[in-house]
């Protein structure tokens, strides 16, 4: 469905993204899994209002990429920036403006009204806890009224992440699981980084700070029961499996993805929660 970016052959090892080298050209799996997350986000703006479009935690611009390629012109942001220069390099090797910024979502440097569009794949779960009120009404400010909001995050009621809340309380287990992002207790912010903050919402939690903050909820769903390390021989099998699961409703529910779909509403501009916002750019 979507296209396929040219990936540089100019991007040293050590500064190639994980998210890049392990799961873009990773295993059939691991592949599968990062562009369903990405295109079930996307396809939500396939018919939407073209124009600039936000991606929050771009990472090494995979989105950035497809968003261009839907006729959208794509902003990312990131809180770390160690695969800018990743992104730079797709952005050069495909022919398109890479818009960057580091920045943090729940102060974001753009002008109200900015965007059509904002997207975040496998980002929220990694936003500090007591940030993500702020980092939702910062989404709802840079929209155009009616601008549309697609994420995915992963699912909390899934056996993946009830497998991991039993892991944690028996850490000697955790030496017969390849390493994964495990969830997190309440966490000093002195210590807090994305890449080890892990901390998913239940959908319940979720739709109530969206819809919190202004967003009419359009759809909700859960997908992906695909096993990030399974063997690629055994890929065509779990396929075969996730389809049979995600058609199953009660089933349904526990596949290891949520994707939201949220729009914004016309009621009034809610007052921002009192915060240090760095001087907006303006287009």
């Amino acid at each position: 469905m979507f296209p396929e970016p040219i990936i540089p052959n100019n991007i040293p090892a050590e500064s190639l993204p994980p998210l890049l080298s392990n799961w873009y050209l990773g295993s059939r799996a691991r592949r599968h899994m990062n562009m369903r997350r990405f295109s079930s986000v996307l396809s939500y703006l396939l018919n939407g209002e073209r124009g600039r479009a936000l991606d929050v935690g771009c990472g090494w611009g995979y989105n950035l990429f497809l968003l261009q390629w839907l006729g959208y012109e794509p902003y990312g942001i990131d809180i770390v920036q160690d695969d800018f220069y990743a992104a730079r390099r797709v952005s050069e090797a495909n022919d398109f403006t890479c818009n960057l910024a580091g920045a943090d979502v729940s102060a974001l440097p753009f002008a109200s009204n900015t965007f059509t569009a904002v997207t975040s794949v496998e980002t929220f779960e990694h936003i500090y806890a007591a940030d993500r009120m702020r980092a939702a009404r910062e989404i709802y400010r840079v929209l155009h009224p009616g601008g549309v909001f697609s994420l995915s995050t992963p699912n909390f009621n899934s056996l993946i992440e009830r497998g991991k809340r039993l892991l944690v309380r028996i850490p000697l287990l955790q030496r017969l699981f390849p390493p994964m992002c495990y969830p997190v207790g309440d966490l000093l912010r002195a210590d807090y980084h994305p890449y080890r903050y892990h901390q998913p919402l239940a959908v319940d939690e979720l739709r109530a700070l969206i819809e919190g903050v202004g967003f009419s909820i359009v759809e909700t769903k859960t997908m992906l029961f695909t096993w990030k390390n399974t063997p690629d021989f055994l890929f065509p099998a779990i396929r075969f499996v996730e389809a049979m699961a995600e058609s199953i409703p009660g089933i349904r529910g526990l596949g290891s993805t949520l994707v939201v779909f949220a729009r914004k509403g016309s009621s009034p501009e809610m007052e921002p929660l009192p915060q240090e916002r760095p001087t907006s750019i303006r287009f």
